[in-house]
């Protein structure tokens, strides 16, 4: 029987090929759409998404830069300390991460054979997720 570590990694590396719409076409999980998924939750300062997303500043930065001149997010200085910034999700963002998780439930709930399955699926990732959020 393999050991929760194990099942973890195995885990990690399944999600990466878990969203793939078409072969050899990527991923619909890339950092923009983590991005924008944590910015629809709240608005995020670049230590907040560095952290959650694992990155370096300059990365971030260079993420975080396309992404504004895209208009998917916009980038907010704090009126007292000009120093200070955060990060929100536009109207635009929201219709594309909106697009990305329509199609990821498409191909989930194509794999399920009724209704009830897929229920008792998203359940399973809820719990998942939960249990996940303690280590």
């Amino acid at each position: 029987m393999k050991e929760l570590g194990e099942n973890l990694i195995e885990l990690r590396i399944a999600t990466r090929s878990a969203c793939n719409f078409e072969q050899g076409k990527g991923c619909a999980v890339t950092l923009r759409t983590k991005t924008l998924f944590l910015l629809s939750k709240k608005p995020c300062s670049p230590p907040e998404l560095m952290e959650q997303l694992c990155m370096v500043k300059s990365n971030l930065a260079l993420l975080c830069n396309k992404m504004v001149k895209d208009g998917v997010i916009v980038k907010v200085k704090n009126s007292d300390d000009k120093r200070v910034i955060s990060y929100y999700i536009t109207e635009k963002g929201e219709k594309e991460l909106a697009v990305t998780v329509k199609k990821i439930e498409e191909k989930f709930k194509g794999i399920f054979s009724s209704e009830k399955e897929y229920e008792l699926g998203v359940q399973k990732f809820r719990d998942l997720i939960d249990l996940l959020s303690f280590i």
